[in-house]
C-alpha cells in the first residue's frame, strides 16, 4: 500500500496505484469521489518519503470508471488522454462442416480401430472334445500361432499354448487340437481383413455424408461392393 494525496487537495489517502504503462488503477479502502487533478505519490501517511514526486502528475484523464472499477472501490487514469473502450464482440463464426471426404476418411478409420479390436480379442474355437475356448490375435499372438503351426506340421505331438483367458495357464493342446486353433484363427483374421478392405471401398464411394456416419462395423456390404474372396467367406458362413 502507498499514501496519495491530489495536487487539489491536502488530504492523504491509503491506498493501492498499480501503475502500466499510460494507465494507473487506483484501489482504496473505501468508496472514492474522483478526481483528475494528478496525485503524488508516498511511503508514509506524514508524506515525508516520496515515490517519484511528478511521476503521476500527468495522469489526469478519466480511463475507466464502471462497475469493474467500481468493484474495487477505485477507477483508472490515463497520462495520455485515452479512454477506455469496450472491444468489439468477436464476429459469430460458423461452425466447420467437413468435407464429403474428411468424412468418409473419418468413417474409414473408425471401421479400421474397430476391425483391428475384434481381430485382437479373437475367436472361440471348438476343441476335439467339445469343449470351446476363445484365443486372443494381437499381432504376437499371431506371430506365434505360425510359428506352432509349423512345429504341428513338423511332427510335434503336443504343443504348448493359452487360451484368451488370464486366470487359465499355459497347457498342451494335440497335434489336432493346434491345426483347429490355428486354422479357426487365421480364418478370423483373413474375414476381417477382407471386409475391412471391402467395407472401406464402400464408404470412399458413398456420396451421402448421413449414410457414411450410419455406417456400423459387421453392416452387410452391398454385393457390388463385396470383393469374390468375401463373397467365398460369407458363403462358406452361411453353411456352417
Amino acid at each position: 500500500m502507498a499514501y496519495l494525496k491530489f495536487l487539489n487537495s491536502s488530504e492523504v489517502y491509503k491506498c493501492k496505484v498499480i501503475p502500466q504503462n499510460n494507465i494507473v488503477t487506483l484501489k482504496f479502502d473505501s468508496d472514492m469521489e474522483v478526481s483528475t487533478a494528478g496525485f503524488d505519490l508516498y511511503l508514509d501517511e506524514k508524506c515525508e518519503t516520496d515515490i517519484g514526486v511528478g511521476f503521476y502528475r500527468a495522469f489526469t484523464t478519466i480511463y475507466r470508471n464502471d462497475e469493474t472499477t467500481a468493484a474495487y472501490n477505485g477507477y483508472q487514469l490515463s497520462s495520455d488522454g485515452s479512454v477506455y473502450e469496450e472491444p468489439e464482440p468477436p464476429e459469430p463464426t460458423e461452425p466447420y462442416v467437413p468435407t464429403l471426404e474428411e468424412v468418409q476418411e473419418q468413417k474409414v478409420s473408425e471401421m479400421n480401430a474397430i476391425q483391428q479390436q475384434v481381430v485382437a480379442n479373437g475367436c472361440e474355437v471348438q476343441l476335439s472334445d467339445g469343449t470351446k475356448e476363445r484365443f486372443t490375435l494381437t499381432t504376437n499372438d499371431q506371430l506365434s500361432l505360425n510359428s506352432l503351426s509349423v512345429k504341428a506340421l513338423e511332427g510335434m505331438s503336443i504343443i504348448p499354448w493359452h487360451p484368451a483367458d488370464e486366470s487359465v495357464h499355459c497347457k498342451f493342446y494335440s497335434e489336432a487340437d493346434m491345426k483347429t486353433i490355428t486354422d479357426t484363427c487365421m480364418n478370423w483374421v483373413a474375414y476381417h481383413v477382407t471386409y475391412f478392405r471391402d467395407l472401406r471401398i464402400y464408404i470412399r464411394s458413398l456420396q451421402d455424408k448421413n449414410t457414411i456416419n450410419a455406417i456400423q462395423y459387421g453392416d452387410s456390404i452391398p454385393t457390388g461392393y463385396q470383393s469374390e474372396v468375401l463373397q467365398s467367406m460369407l458363403a462358406e458362413r452361411a453353411i456352417v
